[in-house]
């Protein structure tokens, strides 16, 4: 990795920081009285319980112990073009297809910045962006 590369991986960590150090299933989250994750940061971040339980109503109940939250929105012009963004995990997908009615299947899910905007109102607490770029 040469110095240039170093430099934007260290950037992209710095903008990263407002990620969950560590994600917690959904199962959890709804017996939490507050539900929260550790931020990257040291921050405390809250989850909204009427969130939380129109997730858990979107999957089926198995999938309540295999969802990690928050959901990540993957931002990568680069990689991805201008307004895409990508969405990762069986899980996450089933729960973001059904949320925005589009058909969508496997562990990989593409969305456009409307949809962006539909899910961040719908979900705020829940999802998060995340940066990331193509090195070399």
């Amino acid at each position: 990795m040469d110095r240039i590369d170093r430099l934007l991986s260290r950037q992209l960590q710095s903008m990263n920081r407002h990620l969950a150090k560590e994600k917690k299933v959904l199962e959890q989250l709804l017996k939490e009285e507050k539900p929260e994750v550790i931020l990257h940061d040291g921050m405390l971040h809250f989850f909204n319980k009427k969130e939380l339980e129109l997730i858990a109503r979107l999957l089926p109940e198995e999938n309540h112990r295999i969802l990690m939250l928050p959901i990540y929105i993957e931002l990568n012009s680069s990689k991805f073009g201008k307004g895409t963004a990508r969405v990762c995990g069986i899980s996450e997908v089933m729960v973001i297809s059904k949320l925005l009615d589009k058909k969508a299947e496997g562990d990989e899910m593409f969305i456009y910045r409307p949809e962006i905007r539909i899910i961040r109102k719908k979900l705020p607490t829940t999802t998060q962006y995340m940066l990331t770029a193509t090195l070399g």
